[in-house]
């Protein structure tokens, strides 16, 4: 059985807030549904990082409401041939092109429970207007959106079904090391909490950097490692930034010392 819509749009880009793109998508949603309500999940992906757009699209898989429609537009190949694909997973409707950015969401699902099914968008059959080559966030996605957080379009008319979705290497995936780096200049690895159950430290730019449970459990200004709220482990300073510190980033390596 479909989830009902709840009327709620999640929104996932690399817009960025300096251009209008993402005032535009929000208006195109509400053209087909003036009461949806519209939740930034974040707009500051890096430029085309579709495996970092993928990473936080499943850390929201199960923190919305049953029937919530999200759409993800990290979108390289925007106007080529790669196909926009509708999933049903997590009792959600998911939106984005077929280029990976939905494939953790799809591959946490299967792992978990059954997801349901997974359509090619079909454009010509919606009819929703006219579409531009370089903005389908606006032309496609938004729309469709709109139309399925209101009940206009049922999830099965989106289009034929989908096989498989396109999948890229998960960003946790390979040796240990930082996968992303917060806006506190936390480094977050892909270090699984599993992994660390008789770790005492970490070392990461010559340092080493003892586990702690949370921020307050070291002085201020004082590095220490943890699990986030991602479940990986992460490499902080107490009221600092760790990279900035440790001078480390993306792809820097980090080695479990037990």
């Amino acid at each position: 059985m479909l989830p009902r819509p709840s009327g709620i749009v999640v929104l996932l880009t690399d817009f960025g807030s300096r251009d209008p793109y993402v005032g535009l998508m929000k208006g195109m949603v509400l053209r087909q549904h003036g009461k949806a309500q519209l939740i930034d999940l974040a707009h500051d992906v890096a430029a085309q990082d579709v495996a970092l757009g993928a990473f936080f699209l499943r850390a929201a898989a199960g923190r919305f409401p049953p029937g919530t429609t999200y759409v993800a537009v990290v979108d390289p190949g925007v106007g080529t041939a790669r196909q926009a694909v509708c999933g049903l997973a997590h009792d959600c409707y998911w939106l984005g092109p077929d280029n990976g950015v939905l494939g953790e969401v799809f591959a946490a699902e299967t792992r978990g429970q059954t997801w349901s099914d997974l359509r090619y968008v079909d454009w010509d059959h919606l009819g929703f207007g006219p579409v531009s080559r370089t903005f389908h966030g606006r032309d496609v996605f938004a729309p469709l959106a709109g139309g399925l957080a209101g009940g206009r379009v049922g999830f099965t008319a989106v289009g034929p079904r989908c096989a498989e979705p396109v999948r890229v290497p998960p960003l946790v995936a390979g040796p240990p090391r930082v996968v992303h780096v917060d806006t506190y200049g936390n480094l977050v690895t892909n270090v699984p909490a599993t992994a660390i159950a008789n770790v005492r430290s970490v070392r990461i730019g010559g340092r080493s950097v003892p586990v702690r449970g949370t921020y307050a459990d070291a002085a201020p200004g004082a590095l220490l490692s943890l699990i986030n709220s991602y479940d990986l482990l992460e490499i902080a300073e107490n009221q600092g930034s760790a990279a900035a510190t440790l001078g480390a980033g993306r792809g820097a390596q980090v080695v479990l010392e037990n």
